[in-house]
This record gives structure tokens, C-alpha cells and sequence, in this order.
């Protein structure tokens, strides 16, 4: 007899599958990696930066301050997130320390590794690698957008993330040729694996995965994401949520910073230019394949978000990068 599972499990089944659909449309680059070595009784003073940091622990204790937070302490295979624009502060104990800077501890090694050196030349008692963090779903908003304080999670216990963080530490004691490259791809699986975490519910919510945390609006965005051109409506949207259409309404603009209809034609239109970056199809054809119900409609609202024409756009990026639209505020 075939066991018929049971409505939670159901439910658990449903929400993992979520989670994958999710993970399988996110886009997710480590860049500016940086080594950094410190020794005891130096405070190393990070200046703020726009973008949101990722700090790997490869070896000793990281003691991390940012002011007006609680303390972080970081053991070997902790990752540690830094809201933009904020100052951090980094030592290799809990003891007394001088402040030393870390831009006057910086420079790039003759293998083009970037290195920030507090160690006097040495192995340094606390040894982690640095980097920005860009990640968004489809380019339909971003992770941390609304990352607000530091946040840790460790993932040493990863039979990976050994592995990886033993590479990495290859790499800083002895820098090669390729080496930055090995290193961010390593950061980011680790920074996956964060991810991962955080939307099956095992690590701390972070940025706007802790709005995705609700089942409500994890459905939703999973429903436009992976299948943007079919009839979303508000409607369609609060039904899938299991909410009335004006309650959804208001907690989705609440809780994401746009309308639901803002994000419909975010998702839209990032979609379509990925098409017309990375192929030949005809502009009415991607314009439907976007969910747009005519091509006027779609080149007057693809004008508004990117400033071009459609086959403009397509012969000048051709071979660039695609950047959300900018006319429409992330979340």
C-alpha cells in the first residue's frame, strides 16, 4: 500500500521545491577579493564601502565591531556579511590594540593577488578573505538591499567548505597565477551555501530572504521569477499567496518596497533583456516571451526602465553585463 504523506510533510516538500526554483534563478558574484592577514594587539579600521562585504575566516579568530552593533566573533569557516556604508573594525583577539589602517596596509602582490598585510610581512594570527557581494534573483531585486546589520553564519562543518577554505588558504600562503579567480569562485559557493541556508530556515534571515522566509510571498516570487510571462495580476498574486487581493496588495509594497505590479514588470523586463543580449529571436518574440501583450507596449516600457529603444539596446550591449532597470526601486 503507498503511504499517502502527510499534509506537513506535503507542505515541507512543497516549500523545498520553492527553494530550489528560487536558488536556481539567482545570480550571485564575489569581486574585489582581497587577502588579509593581522596580527594580535592591531585593530585594523576598514573604511565604509557601497556595496555589501563578505568575510571568510580561513584561519584564527576574527573579533569584528561595527559600530553601533553587537561584537561578531568569527571562527575558521565563518562567513560574515557588512551592511554598505558602515566602518568596520577587525582584530585578532579580544585584548588591547592599535588602530592601524587598512588602506595603508594594502597593495597588489606581482601575481595580481590584492593583499592587505597587518602582519608585518608574517602569517598573520588572523588569516580571511574579503570581497563585494553582488546577488539578485533574475535582476528583479536584490538580496541585501535591505541588509541592515552585520550578520555570521558558519559553515565549517561543510565537508565543501573545508575543502574550499583549505584552498583558499593554499592561495594566500602561496599566491599563483589564477588565484584570485580560484578564490571567488570558492567564495561563491560558500556565499550558495549561506544562501541556501538562510531560505531553508537553518541560518539567520538575511536582507530581503527574510521577507522570502514567509511561504506567502516565497510562492509569489517564485511563481513571477520562474515564469514571468504568464497572466500575473494582483489577483492571480494575493490567490497564490492565500490572501485577499487589498490585504496582499498592501503587506506585499510593505514588506518589498514596490507594488506588485513594479515587480511584475521588473522581472519582465529583465527577462527580455537577457533575451536580446544573448539572442537572435525577433524583438515581437521576446516581447511575448516576456509577457507583454504587444510590442509597442513592450518597447515604451523597456525605453522607460533601460533609456533605449529595444534593438538599440541590444546592438550596444551585446557583449555588456545587464544591470536591473533602473527606473524601478530595488528592494
Amino acid at each position: 500500500m503507498t503511504a499517502i504523506p502527510s499534509p506537513l510533510k506535503v507542505g515541507r516538500m512543497h516549500s523545498q521545491s520553492e527553494i530550489d526554483r528560487l536558488l536556481a534563478v539567482m545570480d550571485v558574484d564575489v569581486q574585489t577579493l582581497a587577502f588579509c592577514k593581522l596580527r594580535r594587539g592591531r585593530r585594523l579600521i576598514a573604511p565604509p564601502v557601497d556595496a555589501i562585504m563578505i568575510h571568510y575566516v580561513l584561519a584564527g579568530t576574527m573579533h569584528m565591531t561595527v559600530p553601533g552593533h553587537d561584537p561578531i566573533v568569527c571562527s575558521p569557516g565563518c562567513v560574515a556579511l557588512i551592511p554598505p556604508s558602515v566602518p568596520l573594525h577587525v582584530k585578532a583577539d579580544n585584548g588591547p590594540a592599535a588602530d592601524v589602517l587598512a588602506t595603508e596596509h594594502c597593495f597588489i602582490t606581482r601575481d595580481g593577488v590584492l593583499l592587505c598585510d597587518a602582519a608585518d610581512g608574517g602569517s598573520g594570527h588572523l588569516r580571511y578573505v574579503s570581497g563585494i557581494v553582488l546577488a539578485s534573483f533574475l535582476g528583479s531585486f536584490g538580496l541585501f538591499d535591505r541588509l541592515s546589520s552585520p550578520v555570521s553564519q558558519h559553515l565549517g562543518d561543510d565537508p565543501m567548505v573545508r575543502q574550499a577554505y583549505s584552498i583558499m588558504l593554499s592561495e594566500l600562503e602561496r599566491p599563483q597565477l589564477g588565484a584570485r579567480a580560484i578564490t571567488s569562485a570558492l567564495m561563491k559557493a560558500c556565499m550558495v551555501l549561506v544562501l541556501r541556508q538562510a531560505l531553508a530556515g537553518e541560518g539567520a534571515p538575511i536582507g530581503s530572504l527574510k521577507a522570502l522566509s514567509d511561504p506567502r510571498f516565497g510562492r509569489v516570487v517564485d511563481a513571477v521569477l520562474n515564469h514571468p510571462a504568464d497572466h500575473h495580476t494582483v489577483q492571480t498574486m494575493a490567490s497564490v499567496a492565500g490572501m485577499g487581493r487589498s490585504t496582499f496588495a498592501k503587506q506585499f509594497q510593505s514588506t518589498f518596497a514596490m507594488t506588485p505590479g513594479e515587480f511584475i514588470s521588473k522581472t519582465r523586463l529583465y527577462h527580455a533583456a537577457k533575451l536580446l543580449r544573448s539572442t537572435p529571436l525577433p524583438v515581437k518574440l521576446i516581447a511575448s516571451m516576456a509577457g507583454f501583450a504587444s510590442r509597442s507596449h513592450f518597447s515604451r516600457a523597456f525605453r522607460g526602465a533601460y533609456g533605449s529603444h529595444p534593438t538599440l539596446f541590444r546592438e550596444n550591449v551585446r557583449d555588456a553585463a545587464i544591470d536591473p532597470p533602473p527606473g524601478l526601486r530595488e528592494f
